[in-house]
Order: structure tokens, then C-alpha cells, then sequence
């Protein structure tokens, strides 16, 4: 009945013509109430084009930082922001809040089905306008065996990065411009997403629930069976900056301010103060007055000292007796062992490993190639495709430094779930994207959490890929903890070991910093992946799947 009634409406609104909503982009102050200027008349398209490129990341706020659980029966890979300041903690929070309500919700569902299996993944994408404020993006989904349908995951954050507040809508549009706002988004509705015409009629402020700062204008989130019929996606839609004019309250020159609509709530309870009152006094002191003088300090009185001791002079020493127990030195952490630079020429006949590094490239990139150019040593790099483009320097440097770069999926989904298709498309356009960076491309790639199937491998065999695992996982994504991380190389690490690390976390970059010396000394020889399996099992097969440089 409701279509019928949407059907109908259509028919009347037929002859409407959309007027847009672009306005004067003045700076004055107060603002006057824009003067809608005529857009040109929307013209339907016969069939809105469907899209089926694989995105890069945007991230021009924040570093990436990444929950993951790499283990069945529920994978895991949540990415978000962090920028080192005090918006950090809130964006983190949703995060952990995110994975650990999807864990409950999966333990839950396995108490029906012990055999389901589970992914998470959730995306980011960040933008930053006039230097002043920051917009967050976060999207993904939580799939199920169960269901052929992923639970959608979404959130937005909006940052004004000078006085670390994030904002509401209304903060961000002036609250008595909002018609104009919905005019604008409408005709942006009819350019972006023809096929909507038709379903716009009820809208109304609630479409403005879910915006996102973006670099070129307002990106408006409309989450999927929300707004429109559930036949439609979730869609965003960027209203250009140019064209909201007054509407827009944010300025990179103009302090924000709250309206009085949105002020913060009066009952939330305050930080506790600081205590700057002076300590209780006794029932016989008091403080002077204003003007009274205070009365001169009595050097005599102020250190007692016995009639025959004196104080020693600044300069002199006074030096502990031999039995005088001294104070405990500050605890500096480890100990770095000293080892000289690996030698440019590898032996073959010498034990051999080959560290690498997942997930990336991340916030701690930098630090871990400065550690291989002191020690010149080579690592393999497993890179997620879509982020690629945000560390371009980084990941050149690598190349130059004889550190190679494999591709690890588009976007850090389980690849052994995928239809061929999809799986070429996750390979070649992570390969393709690393070689126009880098100028390198290597026939190899890791797959996410190493989950393997036969699709993939005949995929992989058909583009002439080998596939590449490990033998050591010292589980630092699990335990973050630099201590753990070491004891656990340590302890299993051999001749022609393939060591999965993660590049994103301080405190793997800690335990290499004490791993890598030590292992120089022990003997152990650092190259790539692919060297370290082409010198064992000669040309790689592709489809093959390697564990280590062991023979198989």
C-alpha cells in the first residue's frame, strides 16, 4: 500500500523541477539568510551505473591503529583513527565497544550453532577541511555463516581539532537553515543517485542524522532501509561547501560556538576541580593580613643541628660507607644488545629468516625501516591494498632499501569466502596499485588471517601467484606487549623461519628493536620472504601456499 501511495506521488510530482540549493559564499557577520540561486533543471538518467571499483582509503586525519583477531572461528579487523590528542580515547572506545558487542553477539549465536563462522570488518575513512576539523567515517560489516546478509556497521565523528570537541549536525548547519540544507541534498540526491527520484518526499532533518566532514563538502550518510526502500544500499551523498554558503556554521577562521539549541548538558557531571585551596590550618595560626609584614625566617631555627656537627660545604662529597646499601637504580627497560650491520653478501649455507609485516602500512612504518637501514637487513612488507596510496613514501623507501612489498588483500577481507571474481579483483588491483607506487611487483601475496581455499587457489594459479603464510606467529596483534613478543620469537624461532609481526603496533617495533641485534648475533641472516623461498624451493609455483623456507 505504501508503494501504491509512493506510485501516486510520483505521478503528481512529475512535472516538479528541482531547484538546487547553491549559495553566496559570504564571510560577513551577522549572516544574512541565503537566497536559494536556480540550479538547472534535473534531468533523470536512464539507469544510475552500478559500482564495482574497490575504493582506496582517505585518510587525511589520524594514523591507522587496528583491533584484529586473526583466529577462528571469528575473524576480525577493525580500523580507525588515532592523532595523538584527546579525541584519541573516544574514537578507540567505539572501537573496543564495537568488537567486543559483535564478539558477545557471535558467542551468543554459537551457543545455537557451534559450527558458525564469523567476520568483522570495519573500514575508515578520514577528512580535514581548512586545517581546523576533522570528519570520520567508519564502515563496515559483521557476516555470519548463518545469514547471507552482513549486519551493517556505521559511524560518524566530527572533530574540531582546535579545541578537541566533537560535533554535533546543528553544529555543523545553522539549525534555521535547514530547509535550504534539505533543498541542496535533494538535488545532490537527483545527480548522484538517479534512481532515488521518486523517494524523496518525506524528507526532513532526521536525513542529516549521519554527516561526515569531508574535504570537498558535507558527505550525508543514509544508512540502507532507513530512509528509503530497502531495495537501496546505503548511499552518501557530498554537499559542496561552495553550495551551503551561510547554512554551513563551520569556518576555519571563526571560533566554534555552540546554538543555544545545542549547548552541552547542564546535568552532565563536571571534571573535579583543581585543588588550589591552601591546606587546614591549626586552632593558633592564621594568614597575615594584605599589608601585614611577614616576619624574617630564623636560619638557626630552620635546619637543627647539633652543637658539635656542621653541614658541609656545597662542594664537598660525603661518600657512603663501604656496607651502606645505595638506592635502586631507575628501571631503563631491556637491554639492547650491540651488533654490527648484516653483510650485503648472503650466504645460503647459514641459517635464514625472513620477518614480515602485516596490516599496513601504519603509524609506526617509518620507525621500523629506520631500524632495517641501521641493521641492513630486508623484510617482507604484506600490504592491504586501499592503503597503499597513504603511505607512498614510505613504501617507496622500502623498495629502495631492498625491503620488499607483497599485496594482502584489497581490504583485509577473508579472500577464501570470495566468488573468483571478486578474489581476482582483490588481487590484481592490490598488485596493480603497489607496482604503480613502488614500481615493484613481486607473484606473491598473503592471504588475510591466512585462510586458505580451493578457490583461491586455483585463482591464484590462473594470475601466477603464490601464496604465502608463516611458521611463527608470536601473536602480537593479541597480546600488545613487547615482552610477550620477543619470548615468543624467541622461543620459536629456527633456521628458514617465515615470522608473522604487525607493523602498526609500538610495541612490536619495541621487541624488534631488541630482537633483531640478538638474532644477528646468534647468526640468523634477515631477507625477504620471497628470497628466502626461492633459494629453498627454487621458482615459486603459483597456487602453492608456503609455510617457511623448510622443504615441503
Amino acid at each position: 500500500m505504501k508503494r501504491f501511495f509512493q506510485f501516486i506521488g510520483f505521478l503528481l510530482l512529475g512535472s516538479v523541477i528541482y531547484a538546487g540549493g547553491a549559495y553566496d559564499l559570504s564571510h560577513t557577520d551577522p549572516r544574512p539568510t541565503p537566497t536559494p540561486v536556480e540550479t538547472p533543471a534535473y534531468q533523470p538518467a536512464e539507469e544510475e551505473p552500478v559500482q564495482t571499483e574497490l575504493m582506496p582509503a582517505i585518510v587525511d586525519y589520524g594514523a591507522v591503529n587496528v583491533i584484529k583477531h586473526n583466529n577462528d572461528p571469528l575473524h576480525a579487523y577493525i580500523r580507525y583513527p588515532q592523532a595523538g590528542n584527546e579525541t584519541d580515547a573516544v574514537l578507540s572506545e567505539w572501537a573496543h565497544n564495537t568488537y567486543n558487542e559483535m564478539v558477545i553477539g557471535f558467542s551468543a549465536m554459537q551457543q545455537t550453532d557451534p559450527s558458525i563462522l564469523g567476520e568483522i570488518n570495519v573500514q575508515f575513512d578520514s577528512y580535514l577541511f581548512e586545517d581546523r576539523y576533522a570528519g570520520i567515517f567508519q564502515h563496515g560489516e559483521f557476516s555470519y555463516s548463518l545469514t547471507a546478509e552482513p549486519e551493517e556497521i556505521l559511524k560518524t565523528f566530527n572533530i574540531d581539532i582546535l579545541s578537541n570537541k566533537f560535533l554535533e549536525t546543528f553544529d555543523i548547519f545553522d539549525p534555521e537553515q535547514v530547509e535550504s540544507v534539505l533543498t541542496l541534498l535533494n538535488y545532490r540526491m537527483l545527480v548522484e543517485h538517479p534512481s532515488t527520484d521518486g523517494y524523496l518526499e518525506f524528507m526532513d532533518e532526521s536525513w542529516l542524522s549521519q554527516v561526515v566532514i569531508g574535504n570537498d563538502g558535507i558527505i550525508v550518510v543514509l544508512p540502507q532501509n532507513t530512509f528509503l526502500p530497502e531495495f537501496f544500499t546505503t548511499m552518501t551523498v557530498t554537499l559542496p561547501y561552495m553550495d551551503l554558503g551561510t547554512a554551513l556554521r563551520i569556518r576555519g577562521d571563526t571560533p566554534y560556538t555552540p546554538t543555544p539549541d545545542h549547548t552541552p548538558d547542564p546535568t552532565e557531571e563536571p571534571p573535579p576541580p583543581v585543588d588550589v585551596d591552601p591546606p587546614p590550618l591549626d586552632d593558633d595560626e592564621s594568614f597575615p593580613a594584605d599589608d601585614e609584614e611577614l616576619p624574617p625566617e630564623d636560619d638557626d631555627e630552620s635546619i637543627p643541628a647539633d652543637d658539635d656537627e656542621s653541614l658541609p660545604a656545597d662542594d664537598e662529597v660525603t661518600p657512603p660507607e663501604d656496607d651502606e646499601e645505595l638506592p635502586p637504580e631507575d628501571d631503563e627497560g631491556p637491554v639492547i644488545a650491540e651488533a654490527p650491520p648484516q653483510s650485503d653478501h648472503i650466504d645460503p649455507t647459514k641459517p635464514m629468516i625472513a620477518i614480515s609485516f602485516d596490516d599496513g602500512p601504519g603509524m609506526y612504518t617509518s620507525q621500523f625501516l629506520d631500524l632495517f637501514e641501521k641493521y641492513n637487513i630486508r623484510a617482507t612488507f604484506c600490504t592491504v591494498g586501499n592503503l597503499v596510496n597513504t603511505q607512498r613514501e614510505q613504501l617507496k623507501r622500502a623498495v629502495e632499501m631492498d625491503c620488499e612489498v607483497i599485496g594482502h588483500s584489497w581490504d583485509h577481507k577473508n579472500l577464501a569466502k570470495m566468488t573468483p571474481e571478486d578474489v581476482k579483483k582483490q588481487l590484481l588491483d592490490t598488485s596493480n596499485t603497489i607496482e604503480a607506487v613502488t614500481g615493484a611487483s613481486k607473484p606473491a601475496f598473503r592471504p588475510p588471517y591466512g585462510a586458505t581455499s580451493e578457490t583461491l587457489k586455483s585463482v591464484a594459479e590462473e594470475l601466477g601467484f603464490a601464496i604465502i603464510c608463516w611458521s611463527v606467529d608470536p601473536e602480537d596483534w593479541n597480546s600488545k606487549d613487547a615482552q610477550a613478543v620477543y619470548d615468543a620469537v624467541m622461543e620459536q624461532v629456527s633456521d628458514r623461519a617465515v615470522i608473522l609481526s604487525h607493523e602498526m603496533y609500538e610495541s612490536t617495533l619495541e621487541a624488534y628493536t631488541r630482537l633483531i641485534p640478538e638474532l644477528l648475533l646468534e647468526g640468523y641472516q634477515f631477507i625477504t620472504v620471497t628470497e628466502l623461498l626461492t633459494h629453498v624451493h627454487g621458482t615459486l609455483k603459483p597456487g602453492q601456499v608456503y609455510y617457511s623456507g623448510v622443504p615441503q
